[in-house]
């Protein structure tokens, strides 16, 4: 049985170990090597022993290795996993500030926005570093992208490089769970076919046990979201908080408008709408949303890393080992090894022809078949029109801060930022993007040659 090669590039204390938890129920990974690579040593010592304690709980053998050397992680990986935040919470604070200044609202920020915009470039810019150092030792390594922005880190790679790569984002689970809770189905019998880009994402077809729910799903989704809330609020499963806290009232508006649902929750879909998010509803206060708060992400973090110490002093044994963390990485792996053939109901790859009435170097958000040959997106027709109005838009935004990511041109910059819809000032919308530029210049060599 080969012995798979599997980096981490970012040892995470919120993410790493869930994806794990995932690679040790497959067969095929038993005898592999996962690799944590990471430029702090502390986070790599953590996340390698919770791992190694997984392994054990689990009976698998896989090896796990930690190095601050990106050349020795990298050196003949078969998968590579990305999970990154140049700078992280702190850097991203940095430009939150800069964007409250300019009157700019973000409820998440990762996505769209100035911030957006920035984290792009900054991401951007390690990113390439290790796609280099892929293309020179690992040339037929996947790269599986779970760095946001989403759409701009992996259409950088798919259209700079020859790297194979997706991007994976785990926001149709929720709506899949959903489907699963009101039909009283389990996800082998259900199929959602949704395209977009990542966090705006569309469903175009609902199925459930082989009959085809989509015109009824309105009227299902509208009773089940006005139902009380039910889950384990203690829980420390951070994937069912974040479903059990999530808002749907918008989302529903725009089901009702549009004649499509959005997927990722109100809190992503309020970014790309600037009517949510103005003066005129307290930046979404009336719709009962929240500005991003930066000290509680930092907190978050800290309430992870205090999580992992006990599962290492062996106080509790990390939780709900015999449940799926939600990312797909482990399901893309299985069935390229396998040659399944299995869909995956959402990556991110150039479009292709999958959506006909979009252009096909835009990097969307879709369903595709993977194998031994690779990934094939499914090819789903056009998407309404207003609806690919509003996402063509999201597509052209993506492309050009990528664009302006890899060559440092500022004017491309600027044509990204007049489009984004949470910029209210355009006036001094020049002022905001060298602010922006000039504070994080530590980051972003290619914007001052």
């Amino acid at each position: 049985m080969k012995n798979y090669r599997i980096v981490f590039v970012g040892a995470s204390y919120l993410f790493c170990h869930r994806v794990f938890k995932d690679l040790v129920k497959i067969e095929e990974l038993k005898d592999s090597t996962v690799v944590l690579f990471d430029i702090n040593p502390e986070p790599i010592k953590y996340i390698s022993a919770v791992c190694r304690i997984m392994n054990e709980l689990s009976g698998t053998n896989i090896k796990v290795e930690g190095t601050t050397d990106r050349k020795k992680a990298l050196a003949g990986a078969d998968y590579v996993m990305l999970c990154i935040n140049v700078g992280g919470e702190l850097a991203d604070m940095e430009i939150g500030k800069i964007c409250v200044k300019h009157r700019v609202s973000n409820t998440v920020g990762d996505t769209m926005g100035p911030s957006a915009l920035v984290r792009s470039f900054r991401n951007i810019e390690a990113l390439m570093v290790i796609v280099k150092d892929m293309e020179k030792l690992c040339p037929g390594a996947w790269l599986i992208n779970f760095t946001n922005p989403m759409s701009q880190l992996t259409s950088v790679v798919q259209r700079y490089s020859k790297i194979k790569c997706v991007g994976l984002c785990h926001a149709i689970g929720g709506v899949e769970e959903m489907i699963c809770k009101v039909y009283g189905a389990e996800k082998k019998e259900i199929s959602v076919f949704a395209a977009g880009t990542n966090h705006f994402t569309w469903v175009k077809e609902v199925w459930v046990k082989g009959e085809n729910k989509t015109a009824a799903w309105y009227g299902d989704f509208i009773t089940h979201i006005s139902k009380p809330k039910t889950g384990r609020k203690n829980s420390k499963d951070w994937l069912e908080q974040e479903r059990l806290h999530e808002h749907w009232d918008i989302t529903a508006k725009l089901f009702k408008w549009y004649g499509m649902m959005p997927v990722a929750g109100d809190h992503h879909i309020v970014e790309f709408f600037p009517h949510f998010l103005d003066p005129n509803s307290k930046n979404g206060k009336d719709f009962g949303l929240k500005q991003r708060d930066f000290k509680k992400a930092i907190k978050q973090k800290i309430d992870a890393k205090k999580l992992l110490s006990k599962w290492i002093a062996r106080i509790e044994d990390p939780w709900d080992m015999d449940k799926p963390s939600g990312e797909e990485a482990h399901n893309i792996m299985m069935s390229i090894i396998r040659n399944k053939g299995d869909i995956n109901p959402a990556v991110n790859i150039l479009n292709n022809g999958c959506i006909s009435n979009l252009p096909d170097d835009y990097c969307l958000e879709i369903p595709a078949v993977f194998g031994q040959f690779g990934f094939k997106a499914l090819t789903l027709g056009v998407l309404p029109e207003p609806v690919a109005e509003v996402v063509g838009k999201m597509g052209a935004i993506h492309k050009l801060t990528a664009d302006s990511a890899i060559t440092g041109d500022r004017k491309l910059a600027m044509k990204a930022l007049m489009l984004d819809p949470l910029l209210k000032d355009f006036k001094n919308a020049e002022v905001l993007l060298e602010e922006m530029l000039v504070k994080q210049k530590r980051y972003l060599p290619r914007y001052f040659k």
